[in-house]
C-alpha cells in the first residue's frame, strides 16, 4: 500500500502494521520482533499500567513525598551543564505556574535544549524529589508544549503506559495505537452476542477502546479487574478451548476398532488382584473409566489424586480390563526409578503366570531391550512398563488398547501423542499426583476429561509436619537416630547435588558426608540424579529391603518411592522449595501403619514471608489446599516447572485468577463443537485468536 493509498483507505485490523503512519521498514521490523505484525496485534498490545493525569497539581503543593504529579507552567529559565562526577549532560528548565517555581531536570537528553525556549508553556508529568543541594526539583518523565487552545494532550485524562519495544518512544507508541483505534469501527466481533450477554462481557471494540483510553481510573482499572479486560481474557481462553476441543474431535472421527466388555469373570479377576477394598472415590473413577473404555470413542481422561490416594491401583484395574479383552496396555513413567517401582509393585499384585509384565527403559542392556521389544511386538507382553523408551520408533505393539501416562505434567503433548500412535485409537489415561485446581487442570490438560480421587485409602495416617531453623539440624539428627533405632527409616533431602558459586543452597554431597559422620552408628547412603542408573537402583533396592537406615537424597525421590517403614522426612533449605514439591516429598512417608513426621529445616535468615509460607504448609495435609497456596504465591510455571504449565500461551489471562472464565470458555467450546462441528469451531477459534490455534497445532 502506497502512502497516498494509506491516506484515503480506511484502516482495517487485518492490515499490516505498516498501514499505520510513521511505520516504515525499520519500525515494522522492531514491532514484528515483538510479535506485532498486524494492526490487530497492535490493538492487543495493552498498557501494563496507567497514569492519572486528570488533575493539575500546583507547584507550591509539591513535596518530596508527593507521588507522580501533573504540573503546568511557563519556562522562565533554561540552562545546560555537565555534571562534575559522572560527566552527564543535564538540561534544567525553571517552571513558574503562578504559585511557585521549580527546576525541572532532564539527564542525557541534550536535544531538549533545542526544543524549549523561555516563554514556552509546558505540561509536565513526573515526580518531585530532593536534589543534591537539598532543593526540591522535578524529574519529568513526560512533557509537551501547551497548544494554542490552551490544552495539552497529557492532561485531563488517564494516560496508558506501554512496555518498551526496541527503544520506540512512549509518545510514538501512544500515537500509533491511537491511530490503530480507528480500525475498531470495522472490527469483527466473533464471539456470539448471546454468549457475551450471558457472561456479562462487553463488545470487543468497546473493550479495546476503553483499555487503551480509559474513561476512569480506579482500583479495577489498575488491577485489570474491569469487564473490558475480562473480555480479552475470555477471548483467548475461548480460542484455546475451541482449538483443543476441535483437535480432540478430529481425532475421534474414526470409532475404535475394538469392543471392550466387562463381565463377571473380569470383575472376579480384578477382585483377586486388589490388595484392599477400594474407596468410594476409586470406585467412582473406575466407573468413569469403564464407560470410556466401552465407548466407541477413544478415552482421554486425567486422574488427579493426592499422594497415596491409590491412582496406580485404579490404572492397573483399567489395564487388566484391556488385557482380559485380548489387548495390551502400557504404562509410561517419567524416570527409571519410578518405572522400576511400578514394575515391581505390579509384579506383586498380578498373577505373573497369567499375565506377562515386561519392563523397557534406557538403562537396560541391548539384549534386554531387544527381547522386550520382541515380546511387545508379538503380543506376548501384555502389560508394558517403561520410560520414554516406550515411545521411540523401534517399539511396535501387537494390539495396544490402553496407554497410561504417570506424572502427566512431566511429559509434553508430543510424547503422549507418540504413545497414542503406537496403536489404533488407543485409550489414553493420564495420572498426576500434583494436586491442582480444576481450572488449572483444564488449562494444562484441556483435551482431557477430569476424574478426581479425593479420598485416601483407609488406614492412611496424616503426616505430622514441623518447621525448624537449620541450626537445629543436630537435634533433628538425634531424633533420626532414635527413630531408626526402632527399625524405622528416614529420608534427608537436599535441594542440589553440588556446591555452586551461583547459589547458597546446601548440596547433597556435602550433606551426606556430614550426616554419615554424625550418624556413624547408622547405615547411611546417598542418592541423586547423576549417579549411574544401576547404582541408583541398587541403593533404592537396599533401602526398600530395610538394609539402610537413612537415605540422603535430592528430589529424585519426589515421586513413586513407596517404602512403608520410612517414617521420617527431613527437608533441608525447605524455604527454597515450592509448596507442592514439599507436599510430594512429604508424601514419601506415612505410607505404613506407623506415625510419621516431616521436618522442614529453613534457613536461619529466611524472610518472614518464607516462614509464614512454611507455617501455612505445615498445618495441612490436603494437597489441594497446598496447591492453592503454591499457585497464589509462586504462579503456575514455578509450581510445575514445565512448558505445558507456563503462562506464555496466554497474554491476558491468569489461570488461577481467572478460573471462572476458563471453565466458562470450556463449556462454551464444548457446546460449539457439539452443535456446529470441529471445523466451525476451529474457524471461530482462528477468528478470535489465531495465536492460540497455532499454539495448539491444529492448523
Amino acid at each position: 500500500m502506497t502512502i497516498a493509498e494509506r491516506m484515503v483507505a480506511p484502516i482495517d485490523a487485518r492490515d499490516s502494521v505498516r498501514a499505520i503512519r510513521g511505520v516504515g521498514r525499520q519500525r515494522a521490523e522492531i514491532l514484528q520482533n515483538a510479535g506485532i505484525e498486524s494492526v490487530r496485534d497492535l490493538l492487543d498490545f495493552l498498557p501494563f499500567r496507567y497514569e492519572d493525569r486528570r488533575v493539575v497539581t500546583p507547584i507550591v503543593a509539591l513535596t518530596p513525598e508527593t507521588p507522580s504529579a501533573l504540573i503546568r507552567g511557563e519556562v522562565v529559565g533554561l540552562r545546560s551543564r555537565v555534571t562534575r562526577v559522572q560527566r552527564m549532560e543535564l538540561i534544567e528548565a525553571t517552571i513558574d505556574d503562578g504559585t511557585a517555581t521549580i527546576p525541572v531536570v532532564w539527564f542525557n537528553q541534550p536535544y531538549i535544549a533545542d526544543r524549549i525556549v523561555r516563554g514556552d508553556r509546558l505540561v509536565l508529568f513526573g515526580r518531585p524529589r530532593t536534589g543534591n543541594g537539598g532543593e526540591l526539583q522535578f524529574d519529568a518523565a513526560d512533557w509537551e508544549k501547551i497548544a494554542a487552545d490552551g490544552h495539552g494532550m497529557l492532561e485531563g485524562r488517564v494516560v496508558p503506559v506501554y512496555t518498551s519495544i526496541g527503544g520506540l518512544p512512549q509518545r510514538w507508541l501512544r500515537g500509533a495505537i491511537a491511530e490503530a483505534l480507528a480500525a475498531l469501527e470495522r472490527l469483527d466481533d466473533p464471539v456470539p452476542a448471546n454468549l457475551r450477554t450471558g457472561l456479562g462481557l462487553p463488545p470487543l471494540a468497546a473493550s479495546l477502546a476503553e483499555l487503551h483510553a480509559p474513561s476512569r481510573f480506579d482500583a479495577a482499572v489498575s488491577t485489570k479487574a474491569t469487564g473490558e479486560y475480562r473480555r480479552l481474557v475470555f477471548d483467548e481462553f475461548f480460542a484455546f478451548q475451541l482449538a483443543i476441543r476441535a483437535r480432540r474431535t478430529f481425532s475421534e472421527k474414526q470409532p475404535k476398532p475394538r469392543t471392550i466388555v466387562i463381565d463377571d469373570a473380569i470383575r472376579a479377576t480384578v477382585r483377586r488382584t486388589l490388595p484392599f477394598r477400594l474407596t468410594g472415590a476409586q470406585k467412582r473413577v473406575l466407573r468413569e473409566i469403564a464407560d470410556d473404555m466401552r465407548s466407541p470413542r477413544p478415552m482421554y481422561r486425567l486422574i488427579q489424586g493426592d499422594v497415596g490416594s491409590g491412582k496406580t491401583i485404579v490404572a492397573l484395574v483399567a489395564a487388566l480390563v484391556a488385557i482380559a479383552n485380548g489387548h495390551q496396555a502400557a504404562l509410561l513413567a517419567p524416570t527409571e526409578v519410578l518405572a522400576e517401582q511400578h514394575f515391581r509393585r505390579i509384579g506383586q499384585l498380578v498373577d505373573c503366570d497369567a499375565i506377562r509384565v515386561v519392563r523397557l527403559s534406557g538403562s537396560m542392556t541391548a539384549r534386554e531391550k531387544r527381547d522386550a521389544r520382541a515380546a511387545i511386538e508379538s503380543g506376548e507382553a501384555q502389560l508394558v512398563v517403561g520410560t520414554h523408551a516406550l515411545v521411540v520408533g523401534s517399539v511396535n505393539f501387537h494390539s495396544l488398547a490402553l496407554a497410561i501416562v504417570d506424572e502427566q505434567h512431566r511429559f509434553g503433548v508430543d510424547q503422549r501423542k507418540a504413545l497414542f500412535d503406537k496403536g489404533t485409537m488407543v485409550d489414553i489415561l493420564v495420572m498426576t499426583a500434583t494436586p491442582i485446581p480444576r481450572s488449572l487442570a483444564l488449562a494444562l490438560h484441556g483435551d482431557l476429561d477430569l476424574s478426581v480421587i479425593d479420598e485416601l485409602p483407609p488406614g492412611r495416617r496424616p503426616v505430622k509436619c514441623v518447621v525448624r531453623g537449620s541450626a537445629r539440624l543436630p537435634n533433628v539428627l538425634d531424633f533420626v537416630r532414635e527413630r531408626t533405632g526402632k527399625g524405622e527409616q528416614a529420608y534427608v533431602v537436599f535441594p542440589v547435588i553440588d556446591e555452586s558459586d551461583r547459589t547458597d543452597l546446601k548440596p547433597v554431597t556435602a550433606g551426606y558426608e556430614a550426616i554419615r559422620a554424625s550418624l556413624s552408628d547408622r547405615r547411611v547412603a546417598m542418592l541423586h540424579g547423576r549417579l549411574p542408573a544401576d547404582e541408583k537402583q541398587v541403593t533404592m533396592d537396599a533401602f526398600a529391603r530395610g538394609e539402610l537406615d537413612v537415605l540422603v537424597a535430592t528430589t529424585v525421590i519426589e515421586v513413586g518411592i513407596d517404602v512403608a517403614s520410612a517414617t521420617m522426612m527431613v527437608i533441608v533449605d525447605a524455604d527454597r522449595f515450592g509448596l507442592s514439591q514439599l507436599h510430594q516429598l512429604r508424601g514419601r512417608v506415612g505410607r505404613g501403619a506407623a506415625s510419621s513426621i516431616c521436618v522442614l529445616l529453613r534457613d536461619e535468615t529466611a524472610s518472614e514471608e518464607a516462614k509464614s509460607r512454611l507455617r501455612e504448609f505445615a498445618v495441612t495435609n490436603d494437597g489441594f489446599v497446598v496447591a492453592e497456596l503454591d499457585l497464589t504465591q509462586r504462579g503456575v510455571g514455578d509450581m510445575t516447572g514445565t512448558r505445558q504449565a507456563g503462562s506464555s500461551r496466554f497474554r491476558f489471562g491468569q489461570v488461577v485468577r481467572d478460573h471462572a472464565l476458563m471453565e466458562a470458555a470450556r463449556d462454551a467450546a464444548i457446546a460449539i463443537v457439539d452443535s456446529d462441528g470441529p471445523e466451525a469451531a476451529l474457524d471461530l477459534a482462528s477468528r478470535i485468536d489465531r495465536r492460540q490455534v497455532r499454539v495448539e497445532g491444529v492448523d
